[in-house]
């Protein structure tokens, strides 16, 4: 698992506050979870992990950079994106504090595909090292967390219509239209992981 080492972008904080709706409650239940499976793992300053809704074509709602997932909601805990400055590299947000340190990959996918509403991103190190036992595409390079670079990688896969895929030694990114069945599809693949396994000791 790579260091980390915060946000790799510059940040402006246009309010401290952000409108929402019940997808939010949505997004911290599927948050919550993924913690609890391992799936995001915890570390002293949040989680290895990151989740997405769409709220425009351009603007998205996303955990916050060192999040601790919390099983009860807590809005500070998420922000909202308005706008990404290419000249600046600066994402501009509301909410108490800088959004995800993926926020590249969540702009990225959101601009190139309308289609596409969430974005869930974790990581597993079985999942990794079964990715081809599984059918899982892993992309064809790494990149370091919170990067252009790896953001790109990503709409590789994306753009030949995966919906779960590896990021190259890193972790998975599952996109979708709804919370609920992005969520479920991220439990399916890691239902297969287990059963893998379960197979393995026998």
């Amino acid at each position: 698992m790579e260091t980390y080492r915060g946000i790799k972008f510059n940040h402006l904080q246009d309010s401290p506050t952000f409108e929402f709706d019940h997808r939010l409650s949505e997004l911290n239940t599927i948050t919550y979870l993924f913690s609890q499976l391992g799936l995001t793992p915890v570390h002293s300053d949040g989680a290895y992990g990151n989740q997405s809704y769409r709220t425009s074509d351009s603007t998205f709602i996303v955990t916050k950079s060192g999040m601790i997932p919390q099983k009860d909601l807590v809005v500070d805990n998420y922000c909202h994106v308005l706008q990404f400055d290419k000249r600046t590299t600066t994402f501009i947000s509301q909410g108490m504090a800088p959004p995800s340190s993926e926020c590249f990959l969540h702009h990225e996918i959101y601009t190139a595909f309308p289609e596409i509403n969430v974005i869930l991103h974790g990581h597993s190190s079985l999942l990794n090292e079964n990715a081809s036992k599984l059918d899982i595409c892993t992309t064809k390079s790494f990149y370091d967390y919170g990067t252009p670079e790896l953001a790109r990688s990503a709409l590789e896969l994306a753009r030949q219509n995966q919906t779960f895929f590896i990021l190259k030694d890193h972790g998975f990114v599952a996109i979708g239209s709804h919370l609920g069945d992005t969520g479920r599809l991220v439990l399916d693949y890691y239902g297969r992981l287990i059963t893998l396994l379960q197979n393995d000791m026998t």
